[in-house]
């Protein structure tokens, strides 16, 4: 069981070698940068965010009267309103949600019902829990309760209220999921900084998506964020690699806004002043190029990002991305989106901003590193693991890359 008095905060200080580029073996490469970019900017703030919310909703109860959880709770699709609670665990009947104020008020107790949607192991039922109507910007104490056991007093803070000018805090990476040293090491400097939700740039599930890939090296590993803090995942190429992608969508409750071909492959949705756009680069072609115009075009809130898993600017060993440059980059300039993130490539690249839009690629996240050169687009590039940690506070945007050791080693700041 693990305590939630606290979460703990483990500065990884070892470095390792170079692995090897082949898949299956690619799980081990440089924890260290070795290149510097701009440090020129003020450095990201230093804490664990998870620690006013523990301080809030308490601890877990003992092990004697904790639930048995195949999955823990994780949360998914967090607004300023609602939010979605899933978890896995045998098919008990009439569990529920306690949803409470920090100070104990009871808010709501929604019945928890079985997700359909989801094939999950023989024994076991992914769960699915409502959680609203929900107040923006505020802490919410959840507790999975039934048959006289419970998950303990967990939480999470709802989105801020478009046009507030609150700040916005989320950690971006992809390319992590192979289960190795480096993943585990990169995910213990991810609590040395504050975040409100997770974006991961694709490929989660090495090395095919599978079902048990997503819960031995996906939800296990990352599970003390994910009770605390939304994830909304792009998918990657490996993800495709089992039935369609169809494990990845199961696992997750994503917004359904992208028309019938891109219910949970393409998506958006505001965090705040932020307007986040999802894409699908397995599905890239005219059809989701106009949902993106659309979308783009509708939206009105002051900043807008864009992520997915193939990058249309990469220095790195898969290069740039033709069907993305042919179908996006156009739309992107044209609504003057400034900020795209990327994976695939596993190196961390930046580049100069393309007719407005700088790219960046974050395929550093714990699947080893595969060399990288320059290119005339190219700002800084590096084969290092490491996540991007963005802020968005008024008019300007903040982007620092922290690399496996803690050390942040480029940064980057938009203003509007």
């Amino acid at each position: 069981m693990r305590s939630h008095s606290l979460p703990r905060i483990l500065i990884v200080l070892a470095t390792a070698g170079t692995g090897a580029c082949g898949v299956g073996s690619n799980v081990s490469g440089q924890l260290g940068a070795t290149a510097v970019g701009d440090l020129s900017n003020p450095p990201a703030e230093r804490r664990d965010g998870r620690s006013d919310i523990v301080q809030s909703c308490g601890q877990s109860p003992s092990a004697s009267t904790r639930l048995a959880f195949t999955r823990v709770p994780y949360l998914q699709h967090v607004s300023d309103g609602a939010a979605d609670l899933s978890w896995v665990s045998g098919a008990e009947a009439n569990l529920s949600v306690a949803i409470s104020a920090a100070d104990g008020t009871t808010v709501a107790t929604p019945t928890a019902t079985r997700d359909l949607t989801a094939s999950v192991a023989s024994g076991a039922t992914q769960w699915l829990a409502p959680l609203q109507p929900l107040t923006p910007a505020t802490i919410y104490c959840y507790d999975v309760q039934g048959g006289g056991a419970a998950s303990g007093r967990l939480g999470f803070r709802t989105a801020p209220a478009p046009t507030t000018g609150a700040t916005v805090r989320f950690l971006a990476f992809g390319d992590s999921g192979g289960g190795g040293s480096d993943q585990l090491a990169l995910r213990d400097q991810m609590a040395t900084v504050p975040f409100d939700l997770i974006i991961h740039t694709g490929d989660i599930a090495y090395e095919t998506g599978t079902r048990a890939e997503f819960q031995e090296n996906f939800f296990k590993p990352y599970a003390d964020y994910l009770e605390y803090f939304p994830v909304f995942p792009a998918s990657g190429n490996h993800e495709y690699q089992t039935e369609d992608a169809a494990p990845f969508r199961e696992a997750f409750v994503l917004p359904e806004n992208g028309g019938p071909d891109g219910k949970e492959r393409w998506y958006s949705f505001d965090w705040g002043d932020v307007h986040f756009v999802a894409l699908d680069t397995e599905k890239t072609g005219a059809v989701q190029a106009a949902w993106l115009d659309a979308d783009l075009t509708a939206n009105t809130l002051p900043w807008t990002i864009v992520y997915g898993h193939k990058p249309p600017f990469s220095s790195g060993e898969h290069g740039s991305d033709s069907a993305f440059q042919t179908y996006f980059v156009p739309l992107l300039e044209k609504h003057q989106v400034p900020l795209v993130l990327n994976g695939h490539d596993h190196d961390y690249e930046r580049t100069k901003p393309q007719n407005g839009v700088t790219y960046v690629v974050t395929g550093g996240g714990g699947v080893g590193v595969r060399s990288v050169g320059s290119s005339s687009f190219t700002a800084v590039s590096d084969a290092v693991i490491h996540f991007v940690y963005v802020t968005v506070s008024g008019n300007e945007l903040a982007l620092h890359a922290i690399d496996g050791l803690g050390h942040e080693f480029d940064s980057l700041v938009i203003h509007r």
